[in-house]
């Protein structure tokens, strides 16, 4: 287990619920960034994505589906729902059946209300993710050996073709969109990162490589905040924020593996664990309290802003554990169990009788079995 892939997403997910929440739609405060964490976490899941595709292919599509289908469902079911009865709660979404169906199946639909913004606004993103599973998907039935270039290769070369092509439809125009060659960054970060563990003794035998480490990500995390608060001084995002993210990521990873440098917290491990529901709730916590409340309109000041600020932030993150604990951790365990272990063979109630004092082979081949083997990445 990689513990730094909580962490990562954690930061991520807290960067861009820092985002909405001083954004001009919340506090319109003046230092409002955030926002690019997205670019980290499109990183995160090309490294995931070859990293769990190249080492346990099997089933991958399925697994996939199962990690980020059932809450994505209920949510935007829930969310559609209060548009149809209460509209007057919600700004750029519409009771829109077809477009709920395109969000449900994650296919991007353009609207006169929201643009390509999904029926869960922030569903945009899981757009991008449906569509690399479904391309690395078809990169592993082709060839799964060399499934991650394979994957990088068809998104990078759909893109410049759509791109070059004239194409003006709205909806294949999206997978154009330069962010989605921070997959492939993420899909580079894996092959660095395999590159690195082949020398893991060496790299350990120079202690001083850790420093250097620790600079590149302190460094990416400065150049990804200054990038955004100057509005990536004009420059692709893909390369101002998505280059820097890859930094962070890989240096992250090393820092793990070689030396030791881990978030080992059990609270760590638990908001990462919740960072997919943390960015997709957040902004209903945070702008339902503001409305609710009416303490966005009041005029506080800077020590109270930044308590509420850090308030709507805690709220954010407790919600998305709860949901986390009580909804989504229970419904994925039912689905794995129902789709992942059917067919597997199970051990027998029945055992011979053991010679006192000593374990027999049937005692010890049921430890073996009841003990939980730790997932690969976070998101396995």
């Amino acid at each position: 287990m990689l513990l730094n892939l909580h962490l990562l997403p954690a930061i991520a997910a807290l960067a861009v619920v820092y985002f909405h929440t001083t954004s001009e739609a919340g506090l319109n405060l003046p230092v409002n960034i955030g926002g690019h964490g997205v670019d980290v976490f499109f990183v995160i899941s090309g490294f995931i994505i070859a990293y769990i595709g190249a080492r346990t292919p099997d089933r991958f599509f399925v697994r996939r589906l199962i990690r980020v289908v059932p809450f994505y469902w209920a949510a935007t079911l829930v969310v559609f729902g209060a548009a149809a009865l209460a509209p007057h709660l919600l700004r750029t979404t519409r009771a829109d059946a077809v477009q709920l169906l395109c969000s449900l199946f994650f296919i991007p639909r353009e609207t006169s209300y929201a643009g390509t913004v999904p029926t869960l606004v922030l569903g945009w993103s899981l757009n991008y993710e449906m569509y690399f599973y479904v391309v690395f998907a078809l990169a592993l039935a082709s060839a799964p050996r060399r499934a991650p270039i394979v994957c990088s290769v068809a998104i990078a070369a759909i893109a410049m073709t759509i791109g070059v092509s004239g194409v003006s439809h709205p909806s294949v125009r999206f997978y154009a969109r330069p962010l989605v060659f921070e997959f492939t960054f993420g899909v580079g970060v894996y092959y660095l990162f395999a590159a690195a563990e082949r020398h893991l003794e060496w790299l350990a035998a120079r202690p001083s490589l850790r420093w250097v480490l620790w600079s590149v990500a302190l460094g990416a995390v400065a150049a990804i905040g200054v990038e955004e608060y100057h509005a990536t001084f004009g420059l692709p995002r893909f390369l101002v924020a998505g280059v820097p993210a890859l930094l962070l990521v890989l240096s992250a990873l090393l820092l793990e593996r070689a030396y030791g440098v881990s978030a080992s917290s059990p609270a760590v491990f638990l908001v990462g664990e919740s960072s997919y529901i943390l960015y997709l709730i957040h902004p209903y916590v945070i702008y339902g309290l503001m409305r609710t409340t009416g303490v966005h309109r009041a005029a506080l000041t800077w020590p109270a802003t930044i308590g509420l600020v850090l308030g709507l932030m805690a709220a954010s993150t407790i919600a998305a554990i709860a949901i986390h604990l009580w909804f989504e951790r229970p419904i994925i365990a039912a689905l794995r169990r129902r789709w992942l272990t059917s067919g597997t063979a199970r051990p027998s109630r029945s055992r011979p009788v053991a010679r006192r004092g000593r374990p027999d082979d049937s005692d010890r081949r049921r430890r073996a079995i009841r003990r939980p083997r730790p997932a690969a990445a976070q998101g396995d």
